[in-house]
């Protein structure tokens, strides 16, 4: 990549970005590194903006002040502060340093405690640029009552972009706004999905104590077109060729395949800011004339791929088009055409669209697909296999294959899932077995035509390991493919042994995949010019650090091009692992062949081979090799010494010759429900060697408290109050507690017997396997 200035100023604020952006930390979070001479200079910088006062309703702070504030080093802020206040003490009307203290406020105290803060500035400087920004990124996405403010402060920084040249300053600002995306029709979205009452009366904006043009609906759609105005300056030439897809099309050419045909050309994957005037109005002639189409033959007339373009397009095509397909709706219920096309651009919002369309297009599988994209449920897989089989086996394997691609949970991820209980869970998993036993039809038949198909081969191996079939497995074998054209999804690695392999990293030194067999391996592909990537580096070599003399590893892999500039990068950052280069960027061979397709991305793999996570990342990723040593089958249960609600003290040492469960829960209901299980086999088998510690960790504001429900439900055992923040108390964080609830099964020499987070299809099912190994371990 090259290393061309990201600003072209000679002013400090852009020198210091380009500094970041040159060294891979202008985007993304982490402390950054800044040493007391480059503190001493910012906050001279900082000292002559306020100095320079205010001028057209206007500050000279940079505009993006906020995006890196929380990025300084702790001792930064209270600098901040204090330089800020200096002014404030002789001028407590001083606008620029209001707004400095307010952007300091937020980082400190969050968006409730700075908001007098933030207040007070806006008084001062409402179209203040840094204090503009820092409300519409910091306060913009929780919106709620202040939608208002969030419109006022947006068409103030829009009337300030039309005013701009090509300055940096201008850049700045567009490209915060186009990262953080707060925009008048997020406003608009928010407003229109979570308000209960809009599809029960539908008379508009008055609902929400608004009227139609002055209200804030009608101040959301005046401002789409400024923001168009505002941050579109250059549009793509329309060309004088009337043929505005620059090749030929006939009359029976679908407009949406030429369409498509047409990004594939200028090799554009995403159209928002790309679209002509020209090719907006076709566009939204053509959708709108499938959505009045409505549903025929169990089929809407809508094109394919919708839900990979549609909320990419410009946020004035997404207004029209949804206000449309809302006015087609309300007229005719049965039109399945415009639920499906609500449920796409809605997105978060589309649970009810997408139930009706699926009711109303009872043979579209795309609509399941895309429902199952959000919500994995068996109800949703069964049927859109259903559907794609009405169409003929090809369009089956089609929707399997994307199952693997784009989604990576299976009928086979949840069918082992269910396995490791199986009792209570029969139903579901003979259900999820027709499933396999379908996708194995196809996948065979598949073959049958195309011997050497990846995806069939892969799949009929992911199938035969997941149904035991030994020697077909080893037929079938699971494996990555080097093309990232058929590479499966990540999630679908999740629970599968890493594939071997060898390879050289920088140091000359060979390694291979078999030599780190019983450590502890993170995986970590990144890249120099990765700006989420520097940032992740002190988070890992702390988990380095913290682990690497108990037994774990971690290799890098490169998908940068320039060797000698991701040296640069490893002498700079102290990387103490190995990294594999090959210098192909994101053609790299491992990154292909696991199918990577954003950086950075940590794998977690456990001392047996077996891959844990595959994106887990910042402090989660210490947290789940603690989590992963502390619970693994067969080693000692890691030792601590607490005390009961009851004053008696508690270590699983004092518990030899007993078998114990420790559970870690809240107060849910779901976490009491299963308690109240547990307690069925603790009358059971407490008198033959069988004991509870349960360990809260959250839910109760003093120990007190904790008591009073402890009286009330009469749980067996021994309980441990673990302090009130939420997974923060000394056992949580012993056991790296991630999901709730959590629970170690020991047995009587102390050794961990079975390990669990988070919760089960069925607690019923899960009881009756407790109680079968505590009765095992029992000798009963």
């Amino acid at each position: 990549m090259s290393m061309r200035e990201k600003y072209d100023s000679t002013d400090f604020w852009y020198t210091f970005i380009n500094s970041l952006h040159n060294e891979g930390l202008s985007a993304g979070r982490g402390e950054l590194e800044m040493d007391e001479e480059m503190q001493k200079k910012l906050l001279a910088y900082l000292k002559e903006n306020i100095e320079k006062g205010v001028t057209n309703e206007e500050t000279v702070l940079p505009p993006t002040l906020s995006d890196y504030l929380s990025r300084f080093p702790q001792e930064m802020l209270p600098k901040l502060q204090s330089l800020a206040e200096s002014f404030l003490d002789t001028d407590p009307d001083n606008g620029p340093a209001s707004v400095l203290l307010a952007t300091v406020a937020y980082t400190e105290m969050g968006s409730i405690g700075s908001l007098p803060f933030v207040g007070k500035a806006l008084t001062l400087v409402p179209k203040d640029l840094c204090l503009n920004l820092l409300i519409i990124y910091k306060y913009g996405r929780n919106c709620g009552a202040a939608e208002q403010i969030i419109l006022t402060v947006l068409e103030n920084v829009f009337e300030w972009a039309k005013q701009q040249d090509n300055s940096a300053r201008y850049h700045e600002v567009r490209n915060f706004y186009r990262r953080h995306r707060v925009t008048p029709y997020s406003v608009y979205t928010r407003l229109k999905t979570f308000d209960k009452r809009y599809w029960e009366k539908r008379e508009g904006d008055r609902i929400m104590g608004i009227g139609e043009g002055k209200g804030t609906i009608g101040k959301c759609r005046d401002l789409i077109s400024e923001e168009q105005a505002a941050f579109n300056k250059v549009m793509v030439e329309e060309s004088d060729n009337p043929n505005i897809f620059g090749k030929e099309t006939s009359e029976n050419t679908d407009f949406w395949d030429a369409y498509l045909d047409t990004l594939e050309d200028r090799g554009l994957s995403v159209p928002r800011w790309k679209l002509v005037p020209k090719v907006q109005e076709k566009l939204l002639d053509y959708f709108k004339t499938k959505i009045e189409a409505g549903v025929i033959d169990g089929l809407t007339t809508l094109p394919s791929q919708l839900p990979e373009y549609v909320p990419l397009f410009p946020d004035a095509m997404l207004l029209e088009l949804r206000e449309f397909a809302e006015e087609v709706y309300e007229k005719q219920p049965e039109n399945g055409a415009a639920a499906k096309m609500l449920a796409v651009i809605e997105q978060k919002g589309y649970i009810t669209f997408n139930e009706q369309a699926i009711t109303l297009a009872p043979n579209d599988a795309e609509i399941c697909f895309y429902a199952i994209s959000y919500n994995t449920s068996l109800t949703l897989l069964e049927k859109l296999f259903e559907r794609a089989q009405r169409r003929g086996e090809s369009e089956l394997y089609h929707w399997l294959v994307r199952l693997y691609k784009e989604i990576g949970t299976t009928p086979c991820v949840s069918y082992r899932k269910l396995m490791k209980s199986s009792e209570g869970n029969v139903e579901l998993i003979t259900r999820y077995k027709a499933l396999i036993v379908q996708a194995q039809q196809t996948f065979e038949h598949r073959l049958e035509q195309e011997p050497d198909d990846w995806y069939a081969l892969r799949g009929l191996g992911d199938i035969y390991e997941t149904l035991g079939e030994t020697e077909l497995t080893q037929k079938y074998p699971w494996e990555g493919h080097s093309d990232t054209k058929i590479a499966w999804q990540q999630k679908a690695w999740v629970g599968r042994k890493l594939p071997d392999f060898s390879a050289t990293p920088l140091d000359g030194t060979p390694i291979s995949v078999s030599d780190y067999r019983g450590k502890m391996l993170v995986l970590n592909f990144c890249a120099k010019w990765c700006g989420f990537c520097a940032p992740e580096i002190p988070y890992l070599k702390k988990v380095y650090e913290e682990h690497h003399d108990k037994g774990l590893e971690v290799i890098g892999v490169s998908l940068d091009e320039n060797e000698a500039e991701l040296c640069e990068f490893i002498d700079a950052h102290d990387i103490p692992w190995p990294n594999i280069f090959d210098g192909k960027g994101w053609e790299s061979d491992l990154a292909r062949y696991f199918g990577i397709n954003s950086v950075p991305s940590q794998w977690l793999i456990d001392r047996d081979g077996t891959i844990i996570s595959v994106g887990t990342r910042r402090e989660t990723l210490g947290q789940l090799v603690k989590w992963a040593e502390a619970s693994r089958v067969g080693n000692l249960v890691p030792d601590f010494s607490a005390v009961d609600v009851d004053g008696n003290l508690v270590s699983p040492s004092a518990y030899r010759g007993k078998v114990v469960l420790l559970y870690f829960w809240t107060s849910q209901d779901y976490c009491e429900k299963e308690l109240t299980y547990m307690d069925a086999v603790y009358q059971k088998y407490h008198t033959k060697g069988f004991d509870i510690v349960d360990v809260n960790i959250a839910g109760w504001k003093n120990e007190e408290d904790f008591h009073r429900l402890l009286s009330k439900k009469n749980y067996q055992g021994h309980h441990i109050y673990d302090g009130g923040k939420l997974k923060q108390g000394p056992l949580a964080q012993q056991f790296a507690i991630q999901e709730i609830p959590t629970l170690l099964l020991i047995d009587t020499d102390g050794k961990i017997i079975d390990a669990r987070s988070g919760k089960v299809h069925s607690p019923e099912a899960w009881t009756a396997r407790l109680e079968k190994l505590v009765a095992t371990h029992l000798g009963m």
